[in-house]
Protein backbone atom coordinates (compact mmCIF):
# COMPACT_ATOMS: atom_id res chain seq x y z
CA UNK A 1 0.00 0.00 0.00
CA UNK A 2 0.80 3.45 -1.19
CA UNK A 3 1.68 5.22 1.89
CA UNK A 4 -0.58 8.34 2.71
CA UNK A 5 0.52 11.97 2.33
CA UNK A 6 0.67 14.27 5.41
CA UNK A 7 -0.97 17.64 5.50
CA UNK A 8 0.63 21.17 6.11
CA UNK A 9 -0.53 23.96 6.98
CA UNK A 10 -0.08 26.89 4.82
CA UNK A 11 -1.58 30.49 4.63
CA UNK A 12 -3.70 31.00 1.27
CA UNK A 13 -1.79 29.01 -1.69
CA UNK A 14 1.65 30.34 -1.25
CA UNK A 15 2.21 26.26 -1.13
CA UNK A 16 2.31 26.13 -4.61
CA UNK A 17 5.53 25.33 -4.66
CA UNK A 18 4.04 22.04 -3.85
CA UNK A 19 3.22 21.51 -7.69
CA UNK A 20 7.25 21.21 -8.83
CA UNK A 21 7.43 18.46 -6.14
CA UNK A 22 7.98 15.06 -8.59
CA UNK A 23 5.04 13.07 -8.91
CA UNK A 24 4.15 10.29 -6.54
CA UNK A 25 1.79 6.98 -6.52
CA UNK A 26 -1.04 7.58 -4.11
CA UNK A 27 -3.87 5.60 -2.61
CA UNK A 28 -7.31 5.89 -4.65
CA UNK A 29 -8.65 6.94 -1.01
CA UNK A 30 -7.41 9.36 1.14
CA UNK A 31 -9.00 10.18 4.78
CA UNK A 32 -7.68 12.13 7.31
CA UNK A 33 -8.77 12.46 11.33
CA UNK A 34 -10.23 15.74 12.41
CA UNK A 35 -8.70 18.65 12.50
CA UNK A 36 -9.34 22.43 12.95
CA UNK A 37 -8.12 25.97 11.73
CA UNK A 38 -7.60 29.25 13.84
CA UNK A 39 -7.91 32.24 10.96
CA UNK A 40 -7.06 35.76 12.33
CA UNK A 41 -9.43 39.14 11.53
CA UNK A 42 -7.80 40.02 8.15
CA UNK A 43 -7.53 36.61 6.57
CA UNK A 44 -9.88 35.96 3.17
CA UNK A 45 -9.21 33.95 -0.32
CA UNK A 46 -10.79 36.41 -2.81
CA UNK A 47 -9.91 37.83 -5.72
CA UNK A 48 -11.84 40.80 -7.75
CA UNK A 49 -9.88 42.49 -10.30
CA UNK A 50 -8.63 45.11 -10.87
CA UNK A 51 -7.91 46.31 -7.12
CA UNK A 52 -8.62 43.04 -5.13
CA UNK A 53 -6.22 39.36 -4.64
CA UNK A 54 -6.23 38.41 -1.25
CA UNK A 55 -4.37 35.07 -0.77
CA UNK A 56 -3.48 34.87 3.12
CA UNK A 57 -6.04 32.25 4.64
CA UNK A 58 -4.79 29.36 6.71
CA UNK A 59 -4.89 26.37 4.59
CA UNK A 60 -4.13 22.79 5.73
CA UNK A 61 -3.04 21.31 2.07
CA UNK A 62 -2.20 17.78 1.50
CA UNK A 63 1.37 17.71 0.85
CA UNK A 64 2.11 16.29 -2.68
CA UNK A 65 0.67 17.72 -5.74
CA UNK A 66 -2.21 15.47 -7.46
CA UNK A 67 -2.39 14.51 -11.06
CA UNK A 68 -5.42 16.20 -12.10
CA UNK A 69 -6.67 13.69 -14.31
CA UNK A 70 -6.67 11.26 -11.42
CA UNK A 71 -8.42 13.62 -9.49
CA UNK A 72 -12.26 12.07 -8.59
CA UNK A 73 -13.79 13.69 -5.17
CA UNK A 74 -12.99 15.55 -2.15
CA UNK A 75 -15.43 15.89 0.72
CA UNK A 76 -15.62 17.15 4.01
CA UNK A 77 -18.06 18.53 6.82
CA UNK A 78 -17.09 21.66 7.93
CA UNK A 79 -18.37 24.00 11.49
CA UNK A 80 -17.63 26.81 13.40
CA UNK A 81 -19.06 29.95 15.63
CA UNK A 82 -19.89 31.94 12.84
CA UNK A 83 -20.83 35.18 14.26
CA UNK A 84 -18.68 38.21 11.65
CA UNK A 85 -19.65 39.40 8.12
CA UNK A 86 -17.64 36.66 6.00
CA UNK A 87 -16.74 34.08 8.68
CA UNK A 88 -15.77 31.06 6.06
CA UNK A 89 -14.50 27.97 5.77
CA UNK A 90 -14.80 24.51 3.89
CA UNK A 91 -12.87 23.01 1.04
CA UNK A 92 -10.06 24.56 -1.03
CA UNK A 93 -8.62 23.50 -4.65
CA UNK A 94 -5.31 25.34 -6.65
CA UNK A 95 -4.37 24.59 -10.04
CA UNK A 96 -1.13 26.19 -11.23
CA UNK A 97 -1.50 27.80 -14.42
CA UNK A 98 0.82 29.57 -17.28
CA UNK A 99 -0.64 33.14 -16.09
CA UNK A 100 -2.54 33.17 -12.76
CA UNK A 101 -3.27 30.80 -10.02
CA UNK A 102 -6.93 29.15 -10.26
CA UNK A 103 -9.01 27.93 -7.22
CA UNK A 104 -12.10 26.93 -5.43
CA UNK A 105 -13.48 27.33 -2.35
CA UNK A 106 -16.74 25.95 -1.11
CA UNK A 107 -18.29 25.72 2.22
CA UNK A 108 -19.76 27.87 4.75
CA UNK A 109 -19.89 31.53 4.39
CA UNK A 110 -21.54 34.04 6.80
CA UNK A 111 -23.80 36.50 5.16
CA UNK A 112 -26.71 38.62 6.40
CA UNK A 113 -26.43 37.29 9.85
CA UNK A 114 -26.97 33.80 9.34
CA UNK A 115 -24.32 31.09 7.45
CA UNK A 116 -24.64 30.22 4.07
CA UNK A 117 -23.14 27.48 1.62
CA UNK A 118 -20.61 29.57 -0.66
CA UNK A 119 -19.16 28.32 -3.40
CA UNK A 120 -16.39 30.94 -5.15
CA UNK A 121 -14.85 29.69 -8.63
CA UNK A 122 -11.69 32.05 -9.40
CA UNK A 123 -9.56 32.43 -12.39
CA UNK A 124 -8.69 35.80 -14.28
CA UNK A 125 -11.82 36.52 -12.32
CA UNK A 126 -14.06 35.56 -9.49
CA UNK A 127 -17.78 34.96 -8.91
CA UNK A 128 -19.27 33.77 -5.48
CA UNK A 129 -22.54 31.81 -5.35
CA UNK A 130 -24.66 31.17 -1.67
CA UNK A 131 -27.37 28.81 -0.99
CA UNK A 132 -28.96 28.93 2.17
CA UNK A 133 -28.39 26.78 4.92
CA UNK A 134 -31.35 25.19 7.49
CA UNK A 135 -31.36 26.61 10.77
CA UNK A 136 -31.39 23.16 11.80
CA UNK A 137 -28.25 22.88 10.74
CA UNK A 138 -26.56 24.62 13.25
CA UNK A 139 -23.76 25.84 11.09
CA UNK A 140 -22.57 22.56 9.37
CA UNK A 141 -22.42 21.28 6.62
CA UNK A 142 -20.97 18.45 4.83
CA UNK A 143 -19.60 19.38 1.17
CA UNK A 144 -18.50 17.70 -1.45
CA UNK A 145 -16.74 18.66 -5.13
CA UNK A 146 -16.33 15.49 -7.92
CA UNK A 147 -15.45 15.57 -10.87
CA UNK A 148 -18.20 14.86 -13.73
CA UNK A 149 -18.21 11.72 -15.75
CA UNK A 150 -20.15 11.08 -18.56
CA UNK A 151 -20.54 7.43 -19.69
CA UNK A 152 -17.57 6.55 -18.05
CA UNK A 153 -15.33 9.57 -19.57
CA UNK A 154 -14.30 12.30 -17.26
CA UNK A 155 -15.58 15.43 -18.88
CA UNK A 156 -14.47 19.31 -18.22
CA UNK A 157 -16.65 20.37 -14.92
CA UNK A 158 -16.33 20.08 -11.44
CA UNK A 159 -19.56 19.27 -9.48
CA UNK A 160 -20.25 21.11 -5.52
CA UNK A 161 -22.69 18.69 -3.78
CA UNK A 162 -23.96 19.39 -0.10
CA UNK A 163 -24.12 15.92 1.25
CA UNK A 164 -26.82 14.77 3.61
CA UNK A 165 -25.00 12.98 5.86
CA UNK A 166 -27.95 10.40 7.35
CA UNK A 167 -29.12 9.12 4.04
CA UNK A 168 -25.84 9.98 1.39
CA UNK A 169 -28.23 12.11 -0.79
CA UNK A 170 -25.94 14.53 -3.09
CA UNK A 171 -27.52 17.90 -3.65
CA UNK A 172 -25.84 19.42 -6.39
CA UNK A 173 -25.85 23.20 -6.20
CA UNK A 174 -23.18 24.35 -8.16
CA UNK A 175 -21.51 23.71 -11.91
CA UNK A 176 -17.88 24.49 -12.81
CA UNK A 177 -17.52 23.76 -15.87
CA UNK A 178 -14.25 24.94 -17.10
CA UNK A 179 -12.22 23.45 -14.23
CA UNK A 180 -10.71 20.33 -16.01
CA UNK A 181 -9.99 21.82 -19.33
CA UNK A 182 -6.50 21.25 -18.76
CA UNK A 183 -7.17 16.83 -18.80
CA UNK A 184 -9.57 16.99 -21.72
CA UNK A 185 -8.62 15.30 -24.97
CA UNK A 186 -10.35 17.34 -28.03
CA UNK A 187 -9.18 18.04 -31.46
CA UNK A 188 -10.13 22.20 -30.84
CA UNK A 189 -8.39 22.45 -27.09
CA UNK A 190 -4.37 22.15 -27.23
CA UNK A 191 -2.92 22.55 -24.41
CA UNK A 192 0.55 23.02 -24.47
CA UNK A 193 2.14 22.51 -20.93
CA UNK A 194 0.66 18.84 -21.13
CA UNK A 195 -0.24 17.00 -17.44
CA UNK A 196 -1.63 19.30 -14.55
CA UNK A 197 -1.42 18.97 -10.91
CA UNK A 198 -3.83 20.16 -8.00
CA UNK A 199 -3.64 21.30 -4.77
CA UNK A 200 -6.27 20.02 -2.66
CA UNK A 201 -6.95 21.26 1.46
CA UNK A 202 -9.19 22.70 3.75
CA UNK A 203 -9.57 26.21 5.35
CA UNK A 204 -10.72 29.07 7.01
CA UNK A 205 -10.89 32.78 7.06
CA UNK A 206 -12.25 35.61 8.97
CA UNK A 207 -12.17 38.90 6.44
CA UNK A 208 -13.56 41.29 9.31
CA UNK A 209 -12.94 42.30 12.42
CA UNK A 210 -15.56 41.07 15.05
CA UNK A 211 -17.94 43.57 16.24
CA UNK A 212 -17.87 44.13 20.45
CA UNK A 213 -14.88 45.49 22.76
CA UNK A 214 -11.85 43.38 22.98
CA UNK A 215 -12.57 41.22 19.70
CA UNK A 216 -10.30 43.17 17.19
CA UNK A 217 -7.76 40.47 17.61
CA UNK A 218 -10.24 37.20 17.87
CA UNK A 219 -9.82 34.47 15.97
CA UNK A 220 -12.43 31.88 14.33
CA UNK A 221 -11.87 28.04 15.13
CA UNK A 222 -12.94 26.14 11.82
CA UNK A 223 -13.78 22.49 12.40
CA UNK A 224 -13.32 19.58 9.74
CA UNK A 225 -14.32 16.16 9.83
CA UNK A 226 -14.15 13.23 7.86
CA UNK A 227 -11.93 14.98 5.04
CA UNK A 228 -10.83 12.37 2.69
CA UNK A 229 -10.03 12.70 -0.96
CA UNK A 230 -10.63 9.54 -3.82
CA UNK A 231 -8.69 9.48 -7.06
CA UNK A 232 -9.59 7.54 -10.17
CA UNK A 233 -8.07 3.72 -9.85
CA UNK A 234 -6.39 3.65 -13.35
Amino acid sequence: MTEQPKLRLHHGSSALAISQLPPVKLPSKLTYPSLSVNASPGTDLWRKPPHTDIDNAPTILISCPIDLHSFHSAKVTVSGKWDTLYDQGGLALFIPDEDTKKWVKTGIEYVWGKPFVGTVASSRWSDWSLVPLPESAGGKVTIQVERETKNGDRVESLWVYIVNEETGEKMGIREITWWFRHDIEDKDVQVKDGNRTLLVGVYGARPQVPQGEGREHEELEVKFENFEVTLFDD
